[in-house]
């Protein structure tokens, strides 16, 4: 009983207080009024030195999770790959072999440095390093372990990958094997998974593609993720990532020519800095992943305009449209509720 009460406290001191306001319903209702939407924003701020957080869910749609997140997720697989490799003592220089049990002999898939399957990641959304990056986890350790309240996920899970094709697929009921190497060929390491059978989506409420299988995450787990990265170093520790400062600056600024979340790359297709919020702060640092299929948008990005005397905020806004929906695309409708979310923030100020 004191270990579930203990549980509980922390999850409640870990949960964002989240307010509602009429300006902010109002101003999503008006796009694409007949359209299902759902977003969250959490406005930074400063108080004693530190950041301070107001968070703002649209029409109580914050901790739902009747969507498909599609791509957003990735980021989730890119923090937990480099907290993975921590544990193992591996740093972003390594290297990962890729193998899986054929008929009880091993066969190689392929092998990826870390940098380049992060890098791709945010880059050109890449389908075949996020599936690998799934693979490096596992799917257990990633939902027994990362994708935890503690870690500030109150409702995600990951079951599948993006592509099915060799060499990258990751086909859950097959034996898995990782071989690490750091960049100098000094530390290696071996290790094995096989997927236990247990569905996690299904107990954390996934309802969209497959119950069982699909992946699920909230536009409040969205962001709270984000925040979590971006403000790394001024949190507290337990509400960190147990991530070094250099992967923290990797993931959002990359390096050396890769990638990161900060927007530098027209590849990375940022709706909701396209036509949305480039409008509204146009020399603001932006910060994002976004995602789409045939019937469902969405991104979670960071806009930061503090070095312009603006503010700084962090929005999922999501929408059910996607690439298939005529005459308007889900695309333009998440740079239309971004901008509008921009609006919202800019007027408050």
């Amino acid at each position: 009983m004191r270990v579930r009460l203990l549980s509980l406290t922390l999850l409640l001191t870990l949960s964002p207080l989240v307010q509602a306001d009429e300006a902010l319903d109002a101003a999503l209702d008006g796009i694409a009024p007949e359209v299902l939407k759902w977003a969250t924003v959490c406005v930074v701020s400063e108080k004693e030195g530190k950041p301070a957080f107001e968070w703002h869910d649209y029409r109580d749609t914050g901790t739902r999770t009747d969507f498909w997140p599609a791509s957003t997720i990735k980021l989730y697989t890119a923090i937990a790959a480099c907290v993975r490799m921590n544990q193992k003592g591996f740093t972003l220089d390594a290297a990962v072999q890729f193998q899986h049990d054929d008929k009880g002999a091993w066969k190689l898939d392929c092998a990826r440095s870390l940098r380049e399957m992060l890098s791709e990641v945010f880059r050109r959304s890449s389908n075949e390093d996020y599936t690998l990056l799934l693979r490096l986890c596992s799917i257990d350790w990633l939902n027994r372990e990362f994708l935890t309240p503690e870690t500030g996920f109150e409702n995600s899970a990951l079951m599948r990958g993006y592509v099915k094709e060799r060499p990258w697929g990751y086909i859950r009921e097959e034996t898995q094997r990782l071989r690490a190497m750091s960049a100098d060929g000094i530390t290696k390491q071996t290790w094995e998974h096989r997927w236990s059978g247990h569905s996690y989506s299904a107990e954390r409420g996934a309802t969209i593609i497959d119950a069982k299988t699909g992946n699920v995450t909230t536009p409040r787990d969205l962001a709270n993720c984000l925040r979590r990265l971006i403000f790394h170093a001024e949190l507290p520790p337990e509400q960190r990532f147990d991530l070094s400062q250099e992967q923290v600056d990797f993931l959002l600024h990359g390096a050396d020519g890769f990638t990161g979340l900060e927007t530098k790359n027209p590849d990375s297709g940022p709706s909701a800095w396209k036509d949305g919020l480039e409008r509204v702060f146009p020399e603001a640092r932006f910060y994002h992943k976004c995602g789409v299929i045939s019937d469902y948008a969405l991104e979670v990005a960071c806009l930061d305009d503090r070095a312009n005397g603006g503010p700084c905020f962090i929005l999922v806004p999501v929408i059910h449209a996607g690439l298939a929906t005529k005459p308007v695309s889900g695309e333009k409708h998440i740079s239309s509720m971004s901008r509008a979310i921009g609006e919202w923030v800019k007027a408050r100020r």
